[in-house]
């Protein structure tokens, strides 16, 4: 089947949804975060088991992400007997029509590992910062942060194939 747009509709002949945008400028636009302003959705320690997400922006397949605030995320309970590592993500979700920020929880074990990201057709997951919660942990410190926003595999920066041109 042959598919065009965006063209003017003539008495209704031409209707659109998000997902025919979304997938064009998907293809031009690739997932990531604007990293124009180095603090974009950085993940640094408040208080306790909270942790502050910085105002910014991002891309998942094709939809944009917006926070204009700081968002602060609490962690579960640190187990008394192991370490984990949590991430907090930046989760697009068709389903449910909309991209927020997560935390998915880890497992306490001796050796831990971070949760696996989700990556299908319907959920999406950009992976921002690993915190390491240490056993009996009360409180997060700065040390125990990854930030992984950089990293191509988990995150990394919007690319596009449309270069600017300054005159």
């Amino acid at each position: 089947m042959e598919k065009s747009g965006f063209f003017n509709s003539s008495n209704g002949d031409r209707v659109y949804d998000a997902t025919d945008f979304a997938s064009y400028f998907g293809s031009l636009v690739s997932n990531g975060i604007f990293y124009k302003d180095t603090t974009n959705l950085q993940v640094t320690p408040d208080s306790g088991m909270t942790v502050n997400i910085a105002a910014g922006k991002a891309w998942i397949n094709g939809y944009h992400y917006e926070n204009t605030t700081e968002l602060s995320k609490t962690l579960e309970t640190a187990n008394g007997s192991f370490p984990r590592i949590d991430r907090i993500v930046l989760r697009w979700s068709l389903l449910d029509r909309n991209i927020v920020i997560a935390v998915l929880t880890g497992t306490a074990t001796a050796n831990p590992s971070a949760p696996a990201l989700t990556r299908n057709t319907d959920v999406y997951e950009l992976c921002l910062a690993e915190i390491l919660v240490p056993q009996a942990a009360t409180s997060i410190t700065a040390g125990n942060i990854t930030d992984t926003r950089l990293n191509s595999a988990l995150c990394g920066t919007v690319n596009s194939l449309v270069t600017a041109v300054y005159e």
